[in-house]
């Protein structure tokens, strides 16, 4: 994930580093998250507070609490009904998260030869992962207008390390575990109702050109059970293994869900 060269100094980025160092409270936090001491708009100041968030979570190590601590702050964040500004001609507030999906999308690119030849690039894809998989798990199932809503990444993570090819970078594995270790509930619960998106973005992967998936369902659950499986037995790179191996289990410890 790419961001603006001046979001690290941006007061946005500033009150989330500060709140992760318990330097403040969560309610001061989202004050000086939501303060503008700019002139800037309505649609800058929103762009920059993602911005801002997405490279904080990208940097924020994917099992550290400090990920459930930027969650807790979304949370809070959900229950401010303090105006923003005029987007696309109607008053926002922050409560609706306003261009919070729309500037998270913006960013979501996945440079895979850029990830093996870099660790930083591919441990700030997995961090990503998971903080999206966190939010995830906390938003209103099968709602797709829940701006915490992104179990369609989910699957894009999933296709991209179990359905396209056999021959998958560490950090696409990683990536890709992190849905099922911190949203494996949800997503195994819109598994069980076959939640489906329309057209071809939630389509099989390139392995399976006879499966007719458009969503989430059990045998493409189960497929993905055992591809981690597999990759747990077979991948010559330790790390891999290790990750498999921990995602197979928890969704072994999923299965009554």
């Amino acid at each position: 994930m790419d961001f603006p060269p001046d979001t690290a100094k941006s007061s946005e980025y500033a009150a989330l580093k500060a709140f992760l160092n318990d330097e403040s409270s969560l309610e001061e936090t989202v004050d000086n998250f939501i303060s503008t001491p700019d002139s800037s708009s309505t649609e800058d100041k929103l762009l920059r507070s993602w911005d801002a968030l997405g490279l904080t979570a990208s940097q924020t190590p994917a099992d550290s609490p400090s990920q459930e601590k930027l969650v807790s702050f979304l949370t809070a964040l959900r229950q401010r009904d303090t105006n923003v500004g005029d987007v696309e001609g109607k008053t926002v507030s922050w409560s609706t998260l306003p261009l919070f999906g729309r500037q998270i999308r913006e960013h979501w690119n996945y440079d895979e030869r850029a990830a093996q030849k870099d660790a930083e690039t591919a441990r700030s894809w997995a961090n990503a992962n998971a903080f999206a998989a966190r939010v995830t798990a906390t938003a209103s199932a099968f709602d797709s207008s829940d701006p915490l809503d992104f179990s369609l990444y989910a699957i894009w993570a999933l296709r991209a390390a179990l359905e396209d090819k056999d021959d998958v970078p560490e950090a696409t594995v990683a990536a890709a575990a992190m849905w099922i270790l911190y949203a494996g509930e949800v997503l195994r619960k819109q598994s069980k109702e076959q939640r489906s998106y329309e057209g071809k973005v939630a389509q099989a992967g390139n392995k399976y050109p006879n499966k007719e998936w458009n969503g989430f369902e059990m045998d493409r659950w189960r497929s993905w059970n055992n591809r981690f499986a597999n990759i747990s037995e077979v991948s010559p790179y330790k790390e891999i293994k290790d990750i498999a191996k921990k995602t197979k289990r928890h969704m072994g410890d999923l299965a009554n869900c």
